[in-house]
């Protein structure tokens, strides 16, 4: 069943953030079970939407890739996460997302232009 994955990122700062979905080389190398991520900035934090395939899927990922880059990046603490069966996606502008680019790199990064 797909979930839901809200995740907050308390000691994470965008300039961070882009360092760790950087090393994460998502592009070459995407998560088993990742549908959708998107990240929002405030007070210095970062916090992610997401969708997966399956809660099992995302906590590999947390578990083998995710945790490990934080830590090599100098994030010791976990984020706050919440999982819950996904219950709708509303998406009147799938077609904006799909000329933007299916890349995990931040919009000033890839070059986006929107």
């Amino acid at each position: 069943m797909a979930v839901s994955v809200v995740a907050h990122f308390p000691e994470l700062s965008a300039e961070l953030y882009d360092e760790v979905i950087a090393s994460l080389d998502l592009d070459a190398n995407p998560p088993a079970g990742a549908i959708l991520h998107v990240a929002g900035e405030g007070d210095g934090s970062i916090t992610t939407s997401e969708i997966w395939q399956t809660e099992q899927t995302f906590r590999a990922y947390l578990d083998y890739r995710l945790r490990p880059a934080l830590r090599l990046h100098g994030v010791h603490r976990d984020p706050l996460v919440e999982v819950a069966p996904l219950h709708n996606v509303y998406a009147p502008e799938i077609f904006t997302i799909e000329r933007m680019g299916s890349v995990s790199l931040p919009a000033h990064a890839a070059g986006a232009r929107f």
